[in-house]
């Protein structure tokens, strides 16, 4: 039912919220965990805690970088309670389950960061949209596994629902996935660094504007063929 969608927790410390997690998926219809980098995984603590949704666990893809965990899928949605500076867009929950239930062509990463940071600036560099669930004033923290309940619970409930009403938002058919698009920015990186406009003194200020800005795009794949055509004419160009 959910198989377009990977659930991404990133340097989980405790192996409890794993296995809880794998249960929060199970009982609303999802199946695909990814872990990166978890502190104390496979574990019997996990095992326990995941109360005959053990076969999440025994599938789940275990990574040591991040970008590798992501790469296949084409759109990423990083879960985080903290305000940031940067501009990327923001979804409140049911405009996030209304997107993925609006593109079932797409496929998604989910991404949920550590129990205590959460997920870093630069993790969230390579997210298309951040999604925040409102919390009371006092505690303003989920615990982990509580956030991918409330996410998967609300996306089975609008699944559910979504026959009788209208989807609010565009079908995009064809989107490229991310390890595409983190070639494309190196490759557009590495062109910028050679002609001097990324420099040692702007190089993380707008290298971290760049991806914004093509994440907002939503580049499809054939969008991305032509802005790696360009870079190959520019190169050309160059070195003749």
């Amino acid at each position: 039912m959910f198989d377009n969608i990977n659930i991404v927790l990133v340097n989980t410390s405790h192996p409890g919220n794993i296995g809880s997690t794998a249960r929060a998926m199970g009982v609303m219809g999802f199946q695909n965990l990814s872990l990166v980098n978890p502190s104390d995984y496979p574990s019997e603590v996990a095992t326990a805690l995941a109360v005959g949704c053990t076969s999440i666990l025994d599938e789940a893809k275990v990574f040591a970088k991040y970008t590798d965990a992501i790469e296949k899928n084409s759109v990423n949605i990083g879960f985080s309670a903290r305000k940031r500076k940067e501009s990327i867009p923001v979804m409140m929950i049911n405009e996030c389950t209304d997107y993925i239930l609006s593109n079932t062509d797409l496929s998604f990463n989910v991404i949920f960061g550590n129990e205590k940071s959460g997920l870093s600036n630069q993790e969230l560099l390579l997210c298309n949209y951040i999604v925040s669930i409102p919390t009371g004033d006092i505690y303003s923290s989920l615990n982990l596994s509580s956030a991918v309940q409330i996410f998967t619970y609300e996306l089975f409930k609008n699944w559910l629902m979504n026959s009788s009403r209208k989807p609010n938002h565009k079908k995009i058919i064809d989107l490229a996935s991310t390890g595409d698009k983190m070639h494309f920015y190196a490759s557009l990186t590495e062109l910028l660094e050679s002609t001097n406009f990324i420099n040692k003194k702007n190089h993380k200020s707008i290298t971290k504007k760049l991806h914004i800005l093509f994440n907002k795009a939503e580049l499809e794949n054939h969008e991305l063929s032509i802005l790696n055509g360009i870079l190959t004419s520019i190169r050309k160009k160059i070195n003749t």
